[in-house]
């Protein structure tokens, strides 16, 4: 056949003999990816596309086309119906050479490094904390999630014996982590004050740490096991009502422009990650560990370059002429 055919008139064929290997869900998908192939031949050439433009240069150009615009999942769609209709082509004397052949499905890009708050967009949360109707817990609570890089329902299950609170250290077992499974993380300094704000008053002592490390124990054999944070009606604090709380800190926060609009309580876990890998840049192993990651290929994605690191990157290239 004369490579001067007009493809689209091949496609029709093609689709009454695809039928027979698959559903015909399948084939009017595919077929509408033929014909996107069409147009935008005929839009980028000025004519209609045929036989002999079916070169594996026009097929990659098709498919780095749709990557500028379309997700990962569809393009390698586009170029799993253009691999099957090529070899079609070739099996039916068409072609001599399938030009799909080395059209390769396109991977999906890494994961950027989630965003983290900056130290001065952290403190702005803390700052705002201070306004609220519970200033000493809220305060407790954020820096809990920020010092020790717990998910927010871990944080909310958390009962006063999960924690060991020591004058010159201090620990928290998180027992409703993901799977069921427990670990400690240390508490560090900020924390422990934050929490002896909180705690010191509920145990009658000065609210230093010195005074509720020499009482928590003593109150922990006293006291069966009951929930560390507590609403204003003197209930345990629920995981929405300390979600509803950190959301509003953060909505007041980001009308200020003090922090982004899009800040959750993750975000503070991902804070946690980023800063930890600032001051020990190879250690995943231990930050895996902290965040009670199963696999440390989970926590690789906090060594990924973010955003602005791969904006940056590229306004240094040597061939920038205006940088």
């Amino acid at each position: 056949m004369s490579d001067s055919v007009p493809v689209a008139m091949l496609i029709d064929a093609w689709f009454r003999h695809a039928e027979i290997d698959m559903t015909h869900a399948t084939c009017k998908r595919y077929r509408g990816v033929l014909h996107r192939l069409c147009a935008w031949f005929a839009s980028t050439e000025q004519r209609s596309i045929t036989l002999a433009d079916l070169h594996p240069i026009n097929l990659v150009g098709y498919r780095e086309m749709l990557r500028q615009t379309t997700a990962v999942s569809t393009v390698n769609i586009h170029v799993s119906a253009l691999r099957i209709w090529c070899t079609w082509l070739v099996d039916q004397g068409y072609l001599d050479t399938n030009p799909a052949h080395r059209l390769k499905l396109v991977k999906r890009p890494s994961p950027l490094k989630p965003k983290a708050l900056s130290p001065v967009q952290v403190n702005a949360l803390l700052r705002q904390a201070q306004t609220t109707r519970n200033p000493v817990r809220n305060t407790a609570i954020l820096q809990m999630l920020v010092q020790t890089g717990m998910r927010i329902g871990e944080c909310a299950a958390l009962c006063w014996h999960d924690i060991q609170y020591g004058e010159r250290s201090g620990q928290v077992v998180i027992r409703s982590s993901k799977g069921h499974t427990t670990r400690t993380v240390p508490l560090n300094e900020s924390v422990r004050v934050a929490l002896a704000l909180y705690i010191g008053p509920k145990l009658g002592v000065e609210a230093t740490i010195r005074a509720v490390a020499k009482m928590w124990p003593l109150h922990c054999k006293r006291e069966q096991p009951r929930p560390l944070w507590m609403s204003e009606r003197q209930t345990p604090l629920s995981l929405r009502e300390m979600s509803a709380m950190i959301h509003h800190i953060v909505r007041d926060a980001a009308i200020r422009d003090l922090v982004p609009a899009s800040t959750t309580p993750h975000s503070l876990r991902h804070t946690f990650a980023t800063r930890y890998l600032v001051r020990h840049p190879h250690d995943l192993v231990g930050l895996a560990r902290l965040l009670g990651h199963s696999s440390i290929t989970t926590t690789q994605i906090y060594v990924q370059p973010t955003e602005a690191d791969i904006a940056n990157r590229v306004e240094q290239i040597d061939l920038n002429a205006y940088g």
